[in-house]
């Protein structure tokens, strides 16, 4: 059955195309007998407007680009839920990318974004100077960006994520006070979140008087392939372990690396907490069910997901900007669950 157009609707009520079309929008320009008419009809004959043709005459897609290292990792995908929740209720369209923590996958994600016309770009950025220099660009070019979790980067622009610095010196400090001195730091590269998370260890250490100790500072590379980082962490945490002075605990700085270490520290014969207290990041919501029982910090996910469509909408739904709201660096309050693993 051919699709009913405007003109079809004009061409059979004996009207102009633009009375129709006002009459369609609900225009004061139009009586409203005229446009009860029109309406009815238009509704019986299955009328449907051509949403993407307005768009496109305002300059618009109504698509929001998302760009996470991996849906797979519980925290993106809770902050994707999120996102979700607040936009199921619009007209906004996602567009998720995984970057793999690849910077130039991350920046052909971000060209194609563009093509595409993209309205707004929600990213957990690799930190790769090329990539952060396109994402200004995108901004000059009046294009909102909202940095989600990996927020240290100098870009003028909304940023939601938590305190990294507070909850690593928290979790460190409930290991130091259960009598662990010699505690094994293990991060991922990415300069977003790792570098005020090292910062946190280091000087919770300083300030309980414990010397640091350079070989339990380990830094992971993670944008390769599964195996290759647990088979890297299996050989460290086995020289380490091994060592004059093994660590009597660990603090893995990000949901991947939590579980990988589990996951290493089983494989090589390490019991937690028997032999290795543990405490890490961990998104995964059924952490109580690991044996023993994971201790973590979890993040307020969902919230940074959907904080971060409220402000988009706030903007994109006022074309002028008059009520944007003013750049910040918005930081939620993460929770620290000490169960079993750290004892």
């Amino acid at each position: 059955m051919k699709r009913i157009t405007i003109k079809d609707i004009a061409k059979a009520l004996g009207y102009s195309i633009g009375t129709v079309s006002k009459a369609l929008s609900d225009s004061h320009e139009i009586s409203p007998v005229t446009k009860v008419e029109i309406q009815k009809f238009a509704n019986e004959q299955g009328y449907q407007s051509n949403q993407y043709a307005k768009l496109l005459r305002k300059g618009r897609t109504n698509i929001i680009g998302m760009i996470v290292p991996s849906i797979g990792n519980p925290f993106f995908s809770q902050i994707l839920e999120g996102i979700e929740r607040e936009m199921s209720e619009t007209t906004y369209n996602l567009i998720i990318m995984q970057s793999v923590d690849d910077p130039q996958l991350e920046l052909k994600h971000l060209e194609m974004l563009s093509k595409k016309g993209a309205d707004a770009v929600v990213i957990a950025a690799t930190g790769n100077n090329t990539s952060l220099r396109y994402l200004q660009r995108l901004k000059d070019e009046g294009i909102p960006i909202v940095l989600i979790d990996r927020t240290n980067y100098d870009i003028n622009t909304y940023k939601i994520g938590i305190d990294n610095f507070k909850v690593v010196y928290q979790g460190i400090s409930q290991l130091i006070n259960r009598g662990k001195r010699k505690i094994l730091f293990i991060s991922n590269l990415s300069p977003g979140t790792s570098t005020e998370r090292r910062r946190g260890y280091i000087q919770c250490l300083r300030d309980f008087d414990i010397a640091f100790n350079s070989n339990y500072l380990l830094s992971i590379g993670t944008n390769r392939r599964r195996n290759d980082v647990l088979d890297e962490l299996k050989k460290h945490l086995t020289q380490l372990v091994n060592s004059n002075i093994p660590p009597e605990a660990i603090f893995t700085a990000s949901d991947q690396l939590t579980y990988l270490t589990l996951e290493a520290l089983h494989a090589i014969g390490i019991a937690v907490p028997d032999r290795m207290a543990l405490i890490g990041f961990a998104n995964f919501q059924y952490s109580n069910i690991f044996q023993p029982s994971l201790s973590s910090i979890v993040q307020p996910s969902r919230e940074i997901g959907s904080q971060a469509f409220t402000i988009l909408h706030k903007i994109l739904e006022n074309s002028d900007n008059a009520i944007a709201p003013p750049y910040q660096n918005i930081e939620l309050q993460a929770s620290i669950l000490t169960r079993k693993s750290s004892e």
